[in-house]
């Protein structure tokens, strides 16, 4: 992947000591219209469509002919009926291996983590619609961070592993103080990759694990929400996940309590 293009998809969450200014007119309309988040499985007219904002993004950026799927669900932020990011999660189950197993290998994350094989899950296709200002890229990766937090804690999922470039994660980390660790156990594919410039980098993406229950992590969602709120950015959640039955608060409640209590003592 040429050097400026890197560049470019930097600048787009570059942060300096002071805040960029955007563009009044860019940004305020921008703001004009609430920004939708949609939390759907695969069945869904969103995930289609968040899937099409996907392969352009990859056939673009990294000459991607056929961008692997196998995923269940989509997290997708639309506005105005157009799609502007998505992002795709994979669950494991004993009989479907995760993406990222078959290009390093089975159970990978035991190197850092112990989970139970069914709280794992994978998450790719990030992708951002490349017409919009940049000031709202990192906006936009807050929702579909928070639609994923979402789906995690319906689906109990502990444990999440993404295949990234230094550089992407460089942005998680420092520009949205996501705290991913990488894998430093396995440093190159095991398995046979796609033939395309994601994966014939002279430097491989590597293997980052993130716990989405972790206090760190929660508190970090907690401060989107508020920095979306005080920025004026108007947002509207729309989970079409099927749950078996009503969940309650008190449940959810209790649920959440046991979940923080295991972190503390694993902490």
């Amino acid at each position: 992947m040429p050097s400026n293009v890197i560049e470019a998809l930097l600048a787009r969450f570059r942060t300096s000591s002071e805040p960029s200014q955007p563009e009044p007119s860019l940004w305020e309309s921008h703001l004009a219209s609430p920004m939708e988040v949609h939390i759907v499985d695969k069945q869904d007219i969103f995930y289609k469509k968040g899937r099409v904002l996907a392969e352009q993004a990859y056939r673009r950026t990294w000459n991607t002919e056929n961008l692997i799927d196998g995923n269940d669900f989509a997290v997708v932020v639309s506005q105005k009926g157009k799609v502007i990011g998505n992002i795709n999660i994979q669950l494991r189950y004993k009989e479907n291996f995760l993406k990222s197993e078959k290009f390093f290998g089975k159970e990978h994350w035991n190197h850092y983590f112990n989970p139970s094989s069914d709280s794992v899950a994978e998450i790719s296709a990030l992708a951002i619609a490349e017409d919009i200002p940049s000031d709202l890229s990192r906006p936009i990766m807050m929702m579909l961070i928070l639609g994923i937090l979402s789906l995690c804690r319906l689906k109990g999922i502990s444990l999440l592993i993404t295949v990234q470039h230094e550089f992407l994660i460089r942005i998680l980390k420092q520009g949205l103080h996501l705290p991913f660790i990488r894998n430093e156990q396995i440093k190159r594919p095991q398995g046979e990759v796609p033939n395309d410039d994601y994966w014939n980098q002279k430097t491989s993406p590597r293997l980052y694990y993130i716990e989405p229950n972790s206090y760190p992590v929660v508190e970090t969602s907690f401060s989107y929400f508020c920095y979306l709120n005080t920025a004026g950015i108007s947002t509207v959640f729309y989970p079409r996940i099927q749950q078996k039955e009503q969940l309650t608060y008190s449940a959810f409640r209790k649920s959440y309590s046991s979940e923080q209590q295991k972190l503390d003592l694993a902490v």
